[in-house]
């Protein structure tokens, strides 16, 4: 969407609107810090560091996985009114903030950053109906002609399992939006924004040891963004020089190992068990493969009259699989308090 002039002043809409959103959010943040029964200044230390961390890991690394590009233009990091921000920089650099807030007055960093996860997902949710509403082909999946197709009889070139001759109903909000040539696309924008209230929930509902439920943040929001991924078909980044590879699949791989890598060393549990969960994580992650490459693509041909829905549904299954294996590694790491 188009800047808005006021005054002299050149206004993003998507950049307010996160901004406006920022406010209530960082509200919450020193309400539940108090709650915490944590230091008076957390709050205000932690406001102080996070935007900026956060704005500068998000450029950061949508600068590393465009890197392709920025060689041929050095100067289109510092552009940054021209877009380019990946939710995992700013994630790393709020945990970062938050390390940072804990070391600087003197407390478990781990304490500090659960303090601010139910409001950081509402505001991750905010940002995700943001993006997708105001900027064509952001976070949407295919067209709903397409996706239907009643005329399509060869299941190899289907996309669905349904296939009704009129499914205008879904043609809204928020269930669809349109993209640059009208044609109305799944709001796949709308469930990772759903997904992320229902991380909230979640945490809510849990009570772990300082730094526990950060590890179940990163944890379920990795695990979820894989399958949410697969399903866009508008702008999406990728790996440089591998522009089949989308970049938020593997920054969420990355983070998962991490989370078991941390809940590894914390749960003091043996080498063999360990490797267990990871070889079961390596499993699922290779359905996670085989759903990208077959359920658009149609690459593998014994799959590929397998319709994309059903392989949305068996990468949601697997992403459960992973948190199913991960958590009693997370368990003996973070106990109740």
């Amino acid at each position: 969407m188009e800047p808005i002039e006021i005054l002299s002043l050149r206004i993003y809409p998507f950049g307010a609107m996160i901004a406006a959103a920022a406010v209530p959010v960082l509200l919450c943040t020193a309400a539940g810090m108090k709650r915490r029964q944590l230091r008076a200044d957390t709050a205000s230390w932690f406001a102080l560091l996070c935007v900026p961390l956060s704005f500068l890991f998000s450029r950061l690394l949508y600068c590393l996985m465009v890197l392709d590009q920025v060689v041929w233009d050095w100067g289109m990091p510092l552009r940054v009114t021209d877009g380019g921000y990946l939710l995992w920089g700013a994630i790393a650099g709020g945990l970062t903030a938050a390390w940072l807030t804990g070391r600087i007055t003197r407390q478990k960093g781990g304490d500090v950053a659960d303090s601010t996860l139910i409001p950081v997902c509402v505001l991750i949710a905010a940002g995700h109906i943001a993006c997708g509403y105001l900027f064509a082909d952001v976070g949407t999946g295919l067209d709903l002609a397409a996706w239907f197709a009643p005329e399509e009889t060869d299941p190899a070139m289907r996309y669905s399992l349904f296939a009704p001759e009129n499914w205008s109903f879904f043609e809204r909000f928020p269930f669809a939006v349109e993209n640059f040539y009208g044609e109305w696309c799944w709001a796949v924008f709308m469930l990772e924004a759903l997904w992320q209230l229902v991380i909230a929930v979640i945490l809510w509902r849990t009570r772990a040891r300082a730094g526990g439920r950060t590890a179940l943040f990163v944890l379920l929001g990795a695990s979820g963004q894989i399958v949410l991924e697969a399903m866009l078909r508008g702008e999406v980044v990728h790996l440089p020089w591998l522009n089949f590879v989308r970049a938020n699949q593997i920054l969420s791989a990355v983070a998962i190992i991490a989370v078991w890598a941390v809940c590894w060393r914390g749960s003091g549990v043996s080498a063999k068990k360990a490797l267990a969960v990871l070889a079961q994580i390596a499993a699922a992650i290779g359905i996670l493969v085989a759903m990208e490459f077959a359920a658009f693509e149609k690459k593998i041909s014994v799959l590929e009259t397998v319709p994309a829905d059903v392989w949305h549904l068996i990468g949601a299954a697997a992403c459960v699989w992973i948190v199913l294996a991960v958590l009693p590694l997370w368990r003996r790491c973070y106990p109740k308090d």
